[in-house]
């Protein structure tokens, strides 16, 4: 008698642990198939709610935000172009992997623009929340319509990089 508990003990744990171990596969294949079809994508400023991550200040002008999506998903937000400059400068921030969006300043609130294909307007009559003082355009016609005065620059990503030692 003593052998026939035995095996029904082992026929209990076996059954416990077989369920168990449906379960971790189960929790395991789901996990992954949600993280196959995740994709990482411009993650919507909350205006008046959300802080820029340099500055710390609200940001509430959607003429001049600005955003870093890393390789890892992670969104870090800025209320000026400057400012995500600053904080690349500051933080040594290197992610080749990054995707950088950039407010459209002649469409504001509507949809980003891919940093390394926009057109980028630095002028100090523009003032923007920090004092960044750029626009960010999706042509050169459209910089060259907001060029206000003779000491405005007329930058391209590359430019930026360059001449003005930004590294992204």
């Amino acid at each position: 008698s003593r052998g026939i508990v035995g095996f029904n003990n082992y026929l209990r744990m076996e059954k416990k642990h077989g369920k168990m171990k449906k379960q971790v596969l189960l929790f395991f294949f789901t996990g992954a198939f949600c993280f196959a079809g995740c994709k990482r994508q411009f993650d919507p400023i909350n205006y008046g709610h959300e802080a820029c991550t340099h500055c710390r200040m609200t940001i509430m002008d959607n003429r001049f935000a600005a955003e870093i999506i890393t390789s890892k998903g992670r969104a870090i937000k800025f209320d000026d172009f400057g400012c995500l400059l600053g904080w690349v400068k500051e933080e040594n921030f290197s992610d080749p992997g990054a995707m950088i969006f950039v407010a459209d300043f002649n469409h504001p609130g509507g949809d980003f623009l891919d940093a390394r294909h926009a057109v980028f307007i630095h002028d100090e009559t523009l003032r923007s929340p920090m004092n960044g003082n750029f626009a960010d355009t999706a042509s050169e016609i459209q910089a060259n319509q907001l060029n206000k005065s003779e000491h405005s620059q007329i930058l391209t990503w590359i430019n930026l990089s360059k001449c003005k030692g930004y590294r992204l």
